[in-house]
Order: C-alpha cells, then structure tokens, then sequence
C-alpha cells in the first residue's frame, strides 16, 4: 500500500488490500479514539473527484476484516449497490442520491452484528476504478510516479535533446488508461487514416494535458503515430494537421506536397456514442 496524501484527517491508500484480494483506493475505518474523523468527509470527497473525472468501472465494497457475527462471505456482498448496479459509471450519477444511499449501504453491510439495528457508515472502504495511483496522486495534487519518472529523465538530458525529450513524454504521459478508452471508443481505428494497425494508434490531447481530469474521451482521438506528431506540431500558429468544429480534416499548406495532403478536407471517423464525440 502506498499513501495518498490528502488535506483530510484520515488515512488513504492506495494498492493491494488482503481482506478483498482486489488493487484500489483504500479508506481506513473511522476506528475508535478519533483514528481518522474526516473519514466521511473523505469519503465525500472522492465520490465528487471521481464524478468531475467522468469516471467509470467504479466499485465500492466495503472493506472490514470478518467477524464472528459478520463473516463477509463474499466480495459481491461487500458490494455498494445503487438503483440496481454495483458498477458505476460516475458521468450519469446523481451524486447526492448516490452518498445518501452508499451511507445506508454501508451502515448496513458494516454491521458487526448482521441483527443489530443499526450499524456505522465509518468502515473500512475499497474502490476500485479506472484511476489507477499516479491518477489519484493528481486529482488530490501530489506529485504522481510518472511526474518522478519524468523529472528524472530531464534530469539526464543535455541541453540540446531536452526540448524534444520533453514534447515526447508530455505526448506519451498517461497513455496506457487515456488510450485504452479511446481504442474502445473509436474501434480501434484512427481517427484520420483509418488504421487499424493497434501497434501504432495513440492517444492524442486535444486541449493539452493538464491533469487525470484532461484525459477524457471528448478531450482525445484516436491517431496513427505519424499523425499524432503532425497534429501536435505548429508552423505559423497552426497544427500541421487540424481538425474542424464539424470534424473536418485540415492539412497545413507546408504538407500539400506531401502524402498527407490526400486527408484534407475529409471527414473523421467519429466515436459511435455521440457522448464521446470530440470537442474542438
């Protein structure tokens, strides 16, 4: 486990927790002697990080070692349910309703005795997601591993390589979860080409990266590598290759003899949700 630094009075890990077998973002329990008091505020917290992320493929359980009354049998009892699922997609959920009745939940599977009548909201909880560390270290502003990595490879670069370094892992950062919505998304076709060459397709930022929150599919498309380099590339305060509000494929002049130049003024092969469909 590796702490997440927050602003609250209470613990959060993230990693491999024993007492469900699965790898997420661990709230330890209020516990006794005011272990951890914003435990709720917290809790709170997160669900509103993960609804400003869009984020989806999220699961609540709750986390607490058994007990001789309460013996957990399983992790889908474990499982927060709302309005019939135990997967959420944070984009469409209402979040007051969902706290309101995550508590009631918990309360009730929390119970250390399954015939009490009322049990705490202050358990320990696991959530997994599709944020992974480096993601939650920058939604609550802590420097992530990929920063350290980063920092280290700058480090090691003389004068004349830096800048280039630079452009390539600022392109290349979070590519794996970024990339992997946005295979999904577009089919596994570029964008541009029509591609379908895996090996080669990447995540390109249409506003440039600023944070896990910036990595959303109507902030990306999906693009051949050679692609992604023209697109994140200027000459005369323009891309070398744009794309339109009404997705519109522009090639820059400089490209017209080029091979590229064939792509000008076709249409992009767009997302089949409409929800996914890129802002320019």
């Amino acid at each position: 486990m590796k702490e997440i630094k927050t602003e609250f009075d209470a613990t959060l890990n993230y990693g491999f927790d024993k007492v469900t077998g699965l790898v997420g973002l661990l709230i330890d329990s209020g516990g006794g002697n005011n272990r951890n008091p914003d435990h709720t505020i917290l809790f709170r917290d997160i669900l509103s990080k993960l609804k400003k992320n869009n984020s989806h493929n999220v699961s609540i359980y709750v986390a607490a070692r058994k007990t001789a009354a309460n013996n957990y049998p399983d992790n889908d009892y474990r499982k927060i349910k709302f309005e019939n699922q135990s997967e959420f997609n944070f984009r469409n959920i209402d979040l007051a309703k969902f706290m309101s009745n995550a508590n009631d939940e918990i309360r009730e599977k929390g119970k250390v005795d399954p015939n009490s009548p009322n049990g705490s909201i202050h358990k320990k909880l696991l959530i997994t997601s599709d944020l992974n560390e480096n993601d939650w270290n920058e939604l609550f502003g802590n420097t992530s591993t990929n920063q350290i990595v980063v920092q280290e490879l700058i480090n090691n670069q003389n004068e004349e390589d830096l800048e280039y370094t630079y452009q390539k892992i600022k392109k290349r950062l979070r590519q794996s979860k970024f990339r992997k919505e946005l295979l999904k998304a577009y089919d596994n076709t570029c964008a541009v080409t029509g591609c379908k060459v895996l090996d080669i397709l990447e995540a390109a930022h249409i506003e440039p990266y600023n944070g896990a929150h910036t990595s959303v599919v109507n902030n990306g498309i999906l693009l051949r590598s050679d692609i992604h380099d023209l697109f994140d590339l200027y000459k005369e305060e323009k891309r070398l290759i744009t794309i339109s509000s009404d997705f519109k494929i522009e090639v820059h002049s400089s490209l017209k003899d080029s091979e590229y130049w064939k792509y000008d003024g076709n249409g992009i092969n767009l997302p089949k949700d409409k929800s996914d469909y890129p802002k320019f």
